[in-house]
């Protein structure tokens, strides 16, 4: 499976519209068949940085996720909301994952 880790920092003054498009992400992402993890937080101690936490059946699927035309929408203003670029780390999961648990 793919991991993939996303950050964005958020211009204070668009927080909640930026915390709005966002949390559509996650209704829109939930729904791709390769997703199988798509979770958006906000920081404790910064309330301006917003974080994905994903998990993806392949890369392939990432892949396929990146080029959804909300993204790229989002992609194209993403300097309106943002006080930097968004950082991407991705990661190979080495452990088994087993859904049943909770």
């Amino acid at each position: 499976m793919c991991t993939v880790i996303a950050y964005f920092y958020a211009k204070p003054e668009k927080v909640r519209g930026l915390e709005k498009i966002l949390q559509e992400f996650v209704a829109q992402t939930r729904q791709e068949p390769g997703c199988i993890e798509y979770h958006l937080h906000r920081g404790d101690d910064d309330p301006n940085v917003f974080v994905f936490y994903e998990n993806w059946r392949s890369r392939g699927d990432w892949d396929l996720h990146n080029q959804k035309p909300f993204l790229k929408s989002f992609l194209d203003k993403r300097t309106d909301y943002l006080t930097r670029d968004i950082e991407v780390k991705t990661y190979t999961m080495r452990s088994a994952y087993d859904k049943t648990r909770s």
